[in-house]
């Protein structure tokens, strides 16, 4: 097993008899041919669902939208617009590092197309504080200086850090255990730690306030539930295939898996108190929060074959279906659409897809 070296491998290796990681380094990107065609599927799906954020019309509308809501509401949107705008910047240049020890071109295909859309969505975020603040850049650079903020860094960058930081290293048992800790913290990025943030967006355009921001937040929130069926079928695939090398990694990092998993919800929650401490959203508010939080947490845990953390708990919040279904990686803002916003050209033909069914 050796990790890739050069740009390209010159040496003719049917990459469909190749593990997903840790096998010969990839030579051609060529997709006549997979072992594992649901990752490219994935990609095709991917691809599908291209977009750009002025497809969705802000005008003047979403400015005035914003000087009409409440200290606190105002103070709500924009905390979550700098927190959903780090976490993208984290993932619009950490996927690539993935792909170090990638030995399979569908893998590596998906995580191209992944990373791409990440920027997608910071330059969304971008186009939304622009056409809504007075001042955009007062924004950003309170960004990096916002405690609330920054002390989540540590836990939403640790594992990324690792796996930058263990490039070289010859013992492969470690990299494999970083390079699965990466990816179940990516999942839980994916699938957790964004969604007391979108909940407040689609609660704002339950009421008729910033409803393009939540179109395009339903947008976001579609790629982000494609991201977490990768994910998924990938952690999935790693735990139920021997021949990927990863079992007795799987089985050895499990406290560690669940912990990370804790750590996260409690982090959302900590979020949702201090996003509510001066008032809520006519909806949403900081207890119905958690029990989200517990209720797709144990999903998600469910999702990758772990046992829920909490007790059994509903979907506090069912009328958020009408953003994103969360059983499927479909969200279509136009199938409920929005009267003052216009999508330029774009169409979306999603499938209904649900995340247990993607398979290798």
């Amino acid at each position: 097993m050796q990790h890739m070296k050069n740009i390209i491998n010159k040496k003719n290796v049917d990459t469909t008899k190749q593990p997903l990681f840790f096998g010969e380094g990839l030579n051609l990107q060529r997709y006549d041919r997979y072992r594992y065609k649901k990752l490219f599927d994935l990609f095709l799906q991917q691809m599908s669902f291209f977009w750009r954020p002025e497809e969705v019309d802000l005008g003047g509308k979403e400015k005035n939208d914003f000087l009409t809501l409440t200290d606190h509401e105002k103070f709500i949107f924009t905390k979550n617009l700098s927190y959903q705008t780090l976490l993208d910047s984290v993932q619009g240049r950490g996927i690539s590092h993935l792909l170090h020890d990638c030995s399979n071109p569908e893998f590596e295909a998906y995580c191209r197309a992944w990373e791409f859309f990440e920027t997608i969505h910071s330059y969304s975020y971008t186009y939304i504080i622009k056409n809504v603040y007075a001042n955009p850049s007062e924004i950003f650079d309170e960004i990096l200086t916002d405690k609330e903020v920054l002390k989540r860094t540590t836990s939403v960058t640790k594992y990324y850090d690792d796996l930058i930081n263990s490039i070289g290293e010859t013992n492969i048992n470690d990299r494999k255990k970083k390079l699965y800790l990466t990816l179940v913290s990516i999942n839980i990025l994916e699938g957790v730690r964004f969604y007391v943030s979108f909940a407040c967006a689609y609660a704002l355009a339950q009421n008729k306030k910033m409803e393009g921001n939540a179109k395009i937040i339903s947008l976001i929130n579609r790629d982000e539930n494609l991201h977490l069926a990768f994910t998924q079928t990938v952690l999935k695939h790693l735990r139920d295939n021997k021949d990927e090398g990863f079992q007795h990694i799987v089985k050895e990092c499990e406290e560690t898996v669940i912990s990370m998993y804790a750590d996260a919800a409690k982090e959302e929650m900590e979020w949702a108190a201090y996003l509510f401490k001066d008032g809520s959203i006519l909806g949403l508010n900081e207890k119905i929060l958690v029990q989200y939080m517990q209720h797709l947490t144990n999903k998600r845990m469910r999702g990758i074959g772990l046992k829920p953390i909490f007790d059994d708990c509903p979907n506090p919040i069912n009328w958020i279906s009408n953003w994103t279904e969360s059983k499927k990686v479909q969200i279509a803002p136009q199938e409920s659409e929005i009267e003052s916003y216009k999508i330029g050209s774009f169409q979306q033909d999603m499938k209904s897809m649900d995340v247990d069914e993607f398979k290798f």
